[in-house]
C-alpha cells in the first residue's frame, strides 16, 4: 500500500486533493478493512476477494472501506481527526450503521496485530460487537485462502494468530504516523 498510495493514488487524486473513493465515486461502507501497508498487495487483493465471495452472491458489488482508497492522502492529519481519535475517519467509518463488520487482513506473521492503528480498529470493533449493533458481525481474519472463521485459512495461520494474541504488547506496537 505504500507503494500504491504514493504511485497510483496520490498522482491520480493531487488535482482535487480528494480521496480516491470521492474521485471515483463513494458508496456506502459494507466492510471496514483493517491490515498493515507492507503487506504484498497480491496477498490484500486476494484476501479481499475471498472474503467477498464468501458473503456476497455478488462479491463485485461489495464496498469495503479501505484507508488507502477512502481517507484523502493529502489531508491526513484531518482523517486522523486531528488528535481526537473520535473524529477519526477510521472510528467514525467503523461505527457507520452500514458496516457489517471488520475484515482484518493477516498473513503468516499475523503483522497487523503489531501495529498500533490495527489494534485500535480491532478494539473499537469488539466494543461494537459487545453493544450489540444490529447486524455487525465483529472482526473476520481473512487471508488469501479465505476466512479463517470459516476454516478457510489453514492451521498455521490459526496457530500464528493464537501465537501472536498470547504475546500481544500494545506498549511496542508500531505506526507510521
Amino acid at each position: 500500500m505504500y507503494y500504491v498510495s504514493s504511485n497510483i493514488v496520490k498522482p491520480l487524486t493531487q488535482p482535487y486533493q480528494l480521496s480516491f473513493a470521492e474521485l471515483v465515486g463513494p458508496t456506502k461502507i459494507q466492510w471496514f478493512v483493517s491490515h498493515y501497508w507492507g503487506m504484498p498487495l497480491r496477498h490484500f487483493s486476494d484476501a479481499i476477494r475471498k472474503h467477498a465471495s464468501s458473503y456476497e452472491s455478488h462479491w463485485q458489488d461489495t464496498a469495503y472501506w479501505i484507508c488507502t482508497f477512502s481517507n484523502s492522502q493529502w489531508h491526513v492529519k484531518d482523517e486522523l481527526g486531528n488528535g481526537k481519535w473520535q473524529d477519526s475517519s477510521f472510528y467514525l467509518a467503523l461505527k457507520s450503521p452500514d458496516c457489517k463488520g471488520t475484515t482484518m487482513i493477516i498473513d503468516d506473521h499475523v503483522l497487523p496485530l503489531q501495529r498500533i492503528w490495527c489494534l485500535f480498529e480491532v478494539y473499537q470493533t469488539i466494543l461494537l460487537s459487545q453493544n450489540g449493533s444490529d447486524g455487525f458481525q465483529g472482526l473476520l481474519l481473512c487471508t488469501s485462502a479465505g476466512v479463517l472463521q470459516q476454516g478457510n485459512a489453514g492451521t498455521d495461520v490459526a496457530v500464528a494468530v493464537a501465537k501472536t494474541v498470547a504475546e500481544l504488547d500494545t506498549e511496542n506496537a508500531k505506526a507510521s504516523d
